[in-house]
């Protein structure tokens, strides 16, 4: 059997089908990689199809300058159509790989696979290996939201259907914002990382988002007496919408807004033609491991309180292989990981 043939692409439409059809999701998506181009990586789009003209593989890369050098990451790839993947075309891809690689200048190439499937291409003959880098959530939550309204509620556990129902009850309204309620989602953003103890972007990189995606974005916003009380930040690719950001005001959260505003995402996401929402990051396991003491970031109300959050919606759990990598220089990887972490 011949190996795959490898392209370039340089159309978005072209790019976003080819993705679609290999099952990849929003972080292989051709505005996930503009998106990242405006804040230091730049995006490589590749795909290899058979001698039909079928696509076998694809894969965005994204590379980081790091002084003279670069880092490279597939973002939720690479995508391997089901069933076609042989050692030639593990071969065929690394080849490639390496090749943008040396171009690029890289230390290494970090690839975070969405399946199992895709992992038939980053073999150790190949020179791929395990990383212990962790990027993106290594679980999330999925939704089906393909149903009415009181079919998506009653799929939901008991206390997040009451809490919807109580936010209501409270007077809580949720209503989709502009461009121009950025900051007022973002000071609640700054207020969640400060009392739950998490990093945030710049302001200027949600605003890079609601603009690169348009009306594929979402910032929904639940008021409380006329003060914001909850708000979330959602993208559409394809058939699935991405809870990527949320926040919650102190002050409200006995009102359970965040609950009716993942509602009304759902319901947003829906009306638009989704199947799925993702809601996108869970812990790596159900509950804290019993060594992680109570204080230590108030991890068991942190994280695991984000879990029950989440799983209290009615979807199901699911789990990403983990991150591969082929590194080129051992030393300056070894430098890399010490002086500066990952940024997906």
């Amino acid at each position: 059997m011949s190996s795959p043939t490898c392209h370039r692409i340089d159309d978005a439409r072209v790019w976003d089908a080819l993705i679609e059809q290999l099952g990849g999701r929003l972080l292989q998506g051709w505005r996930w990689g503009e998106l990242k181009s405006r804040h230091g990586w730049k995006p490589v789009r590749i795909a290899w199809f058979d001698p039909e003209g079928h696509p076998v593989i694809a894969a965005q890369l994204l590379f980081r300058r790091v002084g003279p050098l670069s880092l490279g990451y597939v973002p939720r790839g690479p995508l391997v159509a089901v069933g076609t993947a042989s050692s030639a075309d593990d071969r065929a891809y690394t080849h490639v790989i390496d090749w943008v690689a040396r171009r690029e200048r890289a230390i290494c190439v970090l690839a975070e696979p969405e399946n199992e499937g895709a992992c038939v291409v980053l073999t150790r003959a190949s020179g791929w290996r395990r990383s212990h880098t962790v990027i993106q959530p290594q679980r999330t939550v999925r939704v089906a939201i393909d149903v009415d309204d009181e079919t998506l509620l009653a799929r939901m556990k008991p206390k997040t259907r009451y809490n919807i129902r109580l936010a209501e009850r409270r007077g809580v309204e949720v209503r989709l914002g502009s461009r121009a309620d950025l900051a007022v989602f973002y000071d609640l953003l700054r207020e969640t990382s400060e009392r739950d103890g998490f990093g945030i972007h710049r302001i200027e990189y949600f605003r890079d988002i609601l603009d690169t995606f348009g009306e594929d974005a979402a910032l929904i916003l639940a008021e409380k007496d006329r003060e914001p009380a909850a708000g979330a930040l959602v993208v559409r690719f394809g058939a699935e919408a991405v809870y990527l950001y949320g926040a919650s005001a102190a002050r409200h959260q006995r009102h359970m807004a965040s609950y009716l505003v993942q509602f009304a995402a759902m319901r947003w996401a829906r009306d638009r033609g989704c199947r799925f929402y993702d809601l996108w990051g869970i812990p790596p396991t159900d509950e804290p491991p019993d060594d992680v003491p109570d204080d230590q970031l108030n991890v068991r109300q942190g994280l695991w309180g984000v879990y029950r959050f989440k799983a209290g919606f009615g979807g199901e759990v699911y789990s990403y292989p983990g991150v591969y990598e082929r590194v080129y220089s051992r030393p300056l990887v070894w430098l890399w990981r010490r002086l500066r972490p990952m940024e997906g």
